[in-house]
């Protein structure tokens, strides 16, 4: 029960981005590794300039709203980690699908233009892709 009322009064919610948050996604990937099913994970770790807090909760917002729908909602889901970086859970997919959704991430965020004020935010990014359940060890991938 303790799991759910956390999830109902918002403590495992980012405030920023809306998505679940580290807590969250530990306990998830924690549960999957015990899974006989097989899921990718991917971590992306963001590198982008922001001269104060306002434009850096923007460009986060703005971001994992395109994360969000960069995925197969409700299959896969999206949680943010600490400082710049997110997780997506995938599930039922193939690696070649894997790497196509790293891919339309990837572009996404490369020719994203945020402006905020006077300020061009360009965005970087590096996405890690790992195994967890099933009968297999964690592969790594960065793309």
């Amino acid at each position: 029960m303790p799991h759910i009322h956390k999830l109902l009064t918002g403590e495992w919610v980012d405030p920023v981005t809306r998505l679940p948050n580290k807590e969250f996604a530990q306990i998830v990937l924690n549960e999957l590794k015990e899974s006989n099913e097989f899921f990718y994970v991917m971590h992306i770790k963001l590198d982008f300039q922001a001269s104060d807090k306002d434009i850096r909760n923007f460009v986060m917002s703005r971001l994992s709203s395109v994360i969000k729908h960069s995925v197969r909602i409700p299959k896969d889901f999206v949680c943010k980690l600490d400082n710049n970086d997110f997780c997506i859970v995938l599930h039922g997919v193939q690696n070649a699908e894997v790497k196509k959704i790293a891919d339309r991430i990837r572009d996404s965020l490369h020719y994203l233009l945020l402006t905020y004020g006077h300020e061009k935010i360009k965005i970087d990014c590096q996405i890690e892709i790992t195994t967890v359940g099933g009968a297999q060890d964690g592969d790594r991938n960065t793309l």
